[in-house]
């Protein structure tokens, strides 16, 4: 089921999800670009990550979805991390 969220919505149907079967490094490029990241700068994004209800719905997925690697508290401060440190983007 998608989420209980009034602010989801399913990609078009030619669209693959947005990070799926992405390197660490398009995937950098991705956030870090407004027209591919829902023109959102990078603080918005952040507080998007941070605080958005449909984010937090990732980790309580319901019956037969995995959780992700880290807490929510981790991930975002992994994000600040990179914020903070620049916006790296990988090599690969």
């Amino acid at each position: 089921m998608p989420p209980g969220n009034p602010t989801w919505k399913l990609p078009e149907s030619h669209m693959k999800l947005v990070f799926e079967g992405k390197s660490p490094r398009q995937l950098a490029i991705q956030l870090k670009d407004p027209n591919q990241n829902g023109g959102k700068t990078m603080e918005q994004l952040f507080h998007h990550i941070a605080e958005d209800s449909l984010v937090f719905w990732g980790w309580n997925p319901g019956d037969g979805r995995a959780l992700p690697p880290l807490k929510h508290y981790q991930f975002v401060k992994q994000f600040r991390l990179w914020l903070d440190k620049g916006v790296a983007v990988p090599d690969k």
